[in-house]
């Protein structure tokens, strides 16, 4: 965004050239919440003082640059506004990682910027003047508030940067220190908008009261959902440090009314200037606009920087930052003054209380201008914030006591070395002149005697001096170090009982120096720890909540899907029921029209047995998807002619091939062999994928290759779970592949080919119809039996889908039992392959029943509980010469069972009161009628479970009848 002025107002008498000043806040962004106003605030001290005559008679010309709540934008910006604006000073920033991010543009280009905004201290900086608070006139009283109201227990609540971490540290020292407790802390991302798992922690530590340094919008979002979760005033206070009345507004009072915040300044403050400052700004930009104290500390600002201009007669920062000691305004909160020492501002501190019209009620005040105290030199706990806050203490005793000491030894020494040579020189002297032939008279001797007893005397009184030092210090060093070894023991008793596991005991904090930032950086430290674990257990706590409430919402689950199986189930057979009626009269139709000559009626029980058809398929595949997404497919694996079923797929689609005029030609070796795989879904998979190449193919060619591949490895190109078993497997495989000339596809329609529901786009569902289910139920199968589908396609010249499946199909239960001990067996050749194989289909066909021989003009016993099911089957085997009987339910098919002794049982399984399962269970524990051969004939997909029970035959609805009664002469044919 580029820079804006606002226009100075004409002075009377000659322009002169105006004084251009810089305004940086965030005008957009999550900030701006905050920040519009403290511009205005700046932009109307500006208009005031250019209405006054300017400064030094030149007007103020305010260039405005927008930091975008973003901390390189700042920086930009700041750079700008020094370098190609040049303009004299700055007003602007908020946050304090924007005032960092400016910093160095203002050290380097020698600017100088007002900061409006209170802060977390521990800073000072030659080219920003402080008029926010300090810690000591914002945080620090208001945790002495609360402690002082019995809210020991507080828990810490802050937006993510600089300002309420440093913070937040600040009070935990005094936490620690004055005998508070900290609940808890939380950080949010700036802005962010998701504090319900910050709410829900806070309500499961239960604390006294929050201290919130959010910043920006995250403050709507959490007073809104604090009250949402009925939390009152009353009961949890929140102070906050960073919400006025600017922020009321935004949040809305009714979220926020009764909780408490700590500033200098409040719109409701009584004081002249405060009265023409809100009347003022409510007249430049609105009735319903609010003052707040980063507003008015901006206002401010700017009438401190007139002060000093007009003081030094310059507006050369070094002239201005000299002239600005010590300066006063008389400003809306009170008198004011800028710190000769810190560049900080003397400030009173003020704690209100929201009121539902969003305006703040002060509770408390400081009385009078508090001075800043940025590095909290004047509290012994916080020596540990800041380096440059710590005396030389303990080290600084301990050093000049060991040289005090050091020093009266040598002058001892000194003196006592000093006095005996002299005293030598004069017993040498004496010795000499006591000697007759010296000739000395005695009053010389006794001067000399008078003057050694002086030397020896003086000697004592220095001696006597230095011990009464030596004393002196001892005594000193005796004390101190008393102190020191007293505070180490009160400092070791306290790590020893935190040591123990007691996070409450503290160690006491009387001094500054290195024992006394241990201790305060001990039991910060301590506090710290004890947070954690009670965090800890909260999250605990709440994580075997959620595991409650997750182990309840997985039985609904469970429940859920058990009932959509049970409904499904129960719809599809509600459905297949008169669709299997419908398909099997209209094939009845057809025949007895083509008996009695009624050749136009043919073509129309065609189409309608084909209708039905299709619709019987798309209720299936729905079916299919559902018991796949269940995990309640199982495979039934049987050994079978490669040949014979390629065969019965190209019969089956014939009626397909020749609805657009397509032609079919097959490459497969009628001696290619068996395969040991699920012959329904290999033969669904088959069936989707020709019919598939017929529906998108007109007037073209449709091949079907089929050959064997030995000891390839399967190429899996998928990450499916169904498939993971069977990754890498090395075995003889055979290889389907259908190849067509139609409207081929895209590589992005491919890309989505596999996915449930899913065409090569919608267009293509219009035109050719379908589901989209086919290609991903008959992938899953491939998948389930170890192999797998891929697909090459060019747009507009066809497509090739490619099966390849092992020649012996190992189960999922085999495959597990297989890993579980391939490390104990060596490699498993080809003919261990086919053994393995053989032996699987031996067990599959030990499950079932004798074969099934029937007597000509055969007895049948028919139990389904469908009239129309019955009667087709009534009337398709009496045409091939069997006796039929029937029963509509499970209970009367057992009596009648009992009765004739059929020589076969046809038996649906889905039955009301008694199903086929049960039925079936019946016949084969009851001696007479164990031996009669059953047939079972159903919906479901569950032929394993048949023939472990004993049947013969299980055959999947819609019944070609004609293939059944084909069946059941087959075996009469064996009984002949």
């Amino acid at each position: 965004m580029g820079s804006r002025s606002s226009k100075p107002l004409a002075a009377a008498g000659p322009t002169r050239e105006p004084i251009k000043i810089g305004v940086l806040h965030s005008l957009t962004g999550t900030m701006s919440i905050s920040e519009i106003s403290v511009k205005d605030a700046t932009l109307l001290a500006v208009e005031e003082i250019n209405v006054a005559g300017g400064v030094l008679g030149r007007p103020l010309e305010a260039v405005i640059e927008d930091g975008a709540s973003d901390l390189q934008t700042f920086a930009q910006k700041a750079k700008q506004l020094l370098l190609e604006a040049q303009v004299a000073v700055v007003f602007g920033c908020w946050t304090s990682a924007s005032r960092k991010a400016v910093q160095p543009a203002f050290d380097q280009g020698k600017g100088l910027l007002f900061y409006p905004v209170q802060y977390e201290g521990l800073e000072q900086c030659a080219n920003i003047v402080y008029t926010g608070a300090a810690p000591n006139q914002q945080i620090v009283p208001g945790v002495n508030y609360l402690l002082a109201q019995g809210k020991r227990k507080i828990f810490l609540l802050g937006s993510d940067y600089l300002f309420p971490r440093t913070a937040n540290r600040i009070v935990k020292a005094q936490l620690a220190a004055q005998g508070g407790e900290l609940a808890g802390e939380v950080y949010l991302p700036l802005g962010s908008r998701e504090v319900g798992e910050a709410i829900a922690h806070i309500l499961a530590v239960k604390p006294d009261a929050i201290l919130n340094t959010l910043n920006g919008d995250s403050n709507v979002a959490f007073f809104q959902k604090l009250r949402e979760a009925g939390v009152k005033p009353d009961d949890l206070p929140v102070m906050s440090v960073s919400v006025a009345e600017e922020e009321v507004r935004a949040i809305g009072p009714s979220n926020i009314a009764g909780h408490l915040v700590v500033w200098n300044y409040f719109q409701t403050v009584d004081t002249p200037e405060n009265r023409k400052f809100v009347k003022a700004y409510k007249a430049r930009y609105g009735e319903n606009r609010v003052t707040d104290d980063p507003i008015e500390a901006a206002y401010l600002g700017v009438y401190l920087w007139k002060q000093a201009v007009e003081k030094a007669g310059s507006t050369d920062v070094v002239k201005v930052r000299a002239a600005a000691k010590n300066i006063e305004f008389a400003a809306p909160s009170g008198k004011v003054k800028i710190d000769a020492q810190t560049q900080h501002t003397w400030k009173t501190v003020r704690i209100g209380k929201v009121r539902l019209d969003g305006q703040i009620e002060e509770i408390w005040n400081s009385g009078a201008p508090v001075q800043p105290d940025p590095f909290l030199k004047g509290y012994p706990w916080a020596a540990a914030l800041a380096t440059r806050g710590i005396a030389l203490g303990t080290r600084a005793s301990l050093s000049g006591l060991f040289v005090i000491l050091v020093l009266i030894t040598w002058m001892a020494v000194g003196v006592g070395w000093m006095g005996s040579v002299e005293m030598k020189n004069y017993l040498l002297t004496i010795e000499a002149a006591s000697d007759p032939a010296a000739g000395v008279p005695e009053a010389a001797m006794a001067v000399l005697v008078q003057q050694t007893l002086w030397v020896a005397s003086r000697t004592q009184h220095w001696l006597m001096g230095a011990l009464g030092l030596s004393l002196i210090a001892g005594i000193v060093a005796f004390v101190s170090v008393s102190a020191i070894i007293r505070n180490l023991g009160l400092l070791r008793e306290t790590a020893e009982q935190m040591a123990s596991g007691d996070l409450t005991a503290r160690s006491p904090v009387v001094s500054n120096d290195a024992i006394g930032v241990l201790s305060s950086t001990l039991n910060t430290m301590a506090q710290q720890i004890s947070s954690l674990l009670n965090g800890l257990e909260v999250r605990q706590r709440q994580l075997e909540e959620r595991s409650r409430e997750l182990e309840v919402a997985k039985n609904a689950a469970e429940a859920a899907n058990r009932a959509k199986s049970t409904f499904l189930a129960n719809m599809t057979h509600e459905l297949r029921t008169p669709l299997n009626a419908i398909i099997g009269y209209s094939e009845l139709l057809q025949e007895e029209a083509l008996e009695l000559g009624e050749e136009e009626f043919v073509m129309d029980l065609a189409s309608i047995n084909m209708a039905g058809k299709q619709l019987l398929t798309i209720i299936s595949d729905i079916l299919d998807i559902s018991k796949i997404e269940a995990g309640k497919v199982t495979l039934f694996l049987e050994t079978f002619e490669v040949w014979n079923l390629i065969e019965e797929v190209v019969t089956t689609v014939q009626p397909q091939l020749g609805k657009n005029g397509n032609t079919l030609m097959v490459n497969c070796d009628r001696n290619i062999g068996t395969i040991y795989s699920d012959l329904s879904k290999l033969r669904q998979a088959l069936l989707n994928l020709v019919t598939n190449a017929a529906k998108f193919t007109d007037q073209g060619k449709i091949t079907i290759n089929v050959w064997k591949e030995e000891g390839e490895v399967l190429p899996l190109d998928n990450s499916e779970e169904l498939s993971a078993a069977f990754s890498g497997c090395q075995q003889p495989a055979i290889v389907f592949q259908v190849t067509d000339t139609g409207i081929g596809m895209t590589e992005d329609q491919v890309s989505r080919l596999f996915a449930a529901f899913a065409q090569a786009d919608d267009s293509t569902t219009r035109k050719y119809g379908g589901t989209g289910l086919g290609l991903t139920i008959s992938r899953k199968f491939c998948q389930m039996m170890g192999g797998d589908i891929t697909v090459d396609s060019e747009f507009g010249c066809g497509s090739s889908f490619t099966i390849r499946l092992p020649i012996a199909v190992t189960s999922p239960k085999e495959a597990q039992d297989d890993r579980e001990t391939a490390e104990m067996q060596p490699k498993s050749s080809d003919d261990d392959l086919e053994t393995s194989a053989e032996s699987t289909e031996a067990k599959q066909k030990a499950v079932r029943s004798q074969a099934l021989e029937l007597p000509n003009a055969a007895t049948v016993l028919v139990i389904d509980d469908d009239p129309d099911a019955r009667d087709l089957m009534t009337r398709c085997l009496s045409k091939q010469g069997f006796r039929v009987r029937s029963s509509a339910s499970g209970q009367g098919g057992l009596m009648l069972a009992k009765n004739l002794l059929p020589d076969a049982i046809i038996l649906d399984v889905m039955m009301p009161s008694m199903d086929g399962w049960a039925v079936l269970s019946a016949l084969k524990a009851d001696r007479d009628l164990v031996d009669i051969p059953v047939i079972m004939i159903t919906f479901l997909d569950d032929q394993n479970q048949g023939l472990e029970l004993g049947a013969a035959e299980y055959v999947r609805k819609p019944v070609d009848y004609k293939r059944f009664a084909a069946l059941l002469s087959k075996y009469q044919g064996l009984g002949k």
